[in-house]
């Protein structure tokens, strides 16, 4: 378990690279995120029921002008770890349910509250270029190469960091909350459902009627296929 922990973080860290321009590799999307780690903790349908709620959440987020998006590669990797986590702790059908509700609220703090470190690093990224610039005038021909090496150990620095805090802080804080209001949080989740699916759909017709048309039809396949995962898979452990 503490394994899983440990893979987590680091998966955090990879996940801020892919959010940056290096990869792109999709890596930093809920739902893959989400596959990934379903994989590692072996409980595909608790992480992959959390990625599609905060998948659909993600999607959503347009940032528009000069607005900062939710970080929710950070945010992904912190809400299914999280549902993961206390789940592993309690097999009870509402506690596991109860914690894909923490899992989804947890995830959405982070991606919000990821908005100010992105504001930072990229005032950070700024500075490594007018450094560049300058050592580049000076004759410095590695001075490129440094500032990208350096621009993406921070990226991965910051994203192992944050992601290890907020999910230390959810496992500690709120592993007491998933026992104690399990009924609750698990009702919360039962009736939460059909709003995730409405925002789901409202998304895919979205693309349509803008004729994003592979964009529509990937993300409404990906959908389908997470769903016919969670209905015709293993029942958890």
């Amino acid at each position: 378990m503490n394994l899983a922990y440990l893979t987590t973080v680091v998966f955090g860290g990879i996940a801020a690279l892919d959010a940056t321009p290096v990869g792109q590799t999709l890596l930093s999307q809920p739902l893959v995120v989400a596959t990934v780690l379903g994989a590692v903790w072996g409980d595909m349908r608790i992480a992959l029921e959390v990625g599609i709620v905060l998948q659909i959440l993600a999607v959503s987020t347009m940032p528009i002008g000069a607005r900062t998006p939710e970080d929710y590669a950070a945010g992904g990797v912190v809400g299914v770890g999280l549902a993961l986590g206390l789940s592993s702790h309690h097999p009870f059908i509402m506690t596991r349910e109860a914690s894909q509700m923490l899992g989804v609220l947890t995830g959405l703090a982070v991606a919000i509250g990821g908005v100010p470190l992105i504001r930072w690093q990229r005032r950070q990224n700024e500075g490594l270029s007018r450094w560049c610039e300058e050592e580049l005038g000076r004759g410095r021909e590695g001075a490129l190469a440094a500032s990208h090496r350096a621009a993406i150990g921070l990226a991965f620095a910051v994203g192992v960091v944050y992601c290890a805090v907020c999910l230390a802080l959810g496992v500690w804080g709120l592993g007491a909350l998933a026992e104690r209001e399990s009924l609750r949080l698990a009702k919360a989740w039962s009736l939460a459902q059909p709003l995730w699916l409405g925002l789901g759909l409202a998304h895919v017709l979205h693309a349509f009627i803008q004729r994003r048309l592979v964009r529509g039809a990937v993300f409404g396949g990906a959908l389908i296929v997470a769903w016919l995962v969670l209905m015709v898979g293993t029942p958890p452990r």
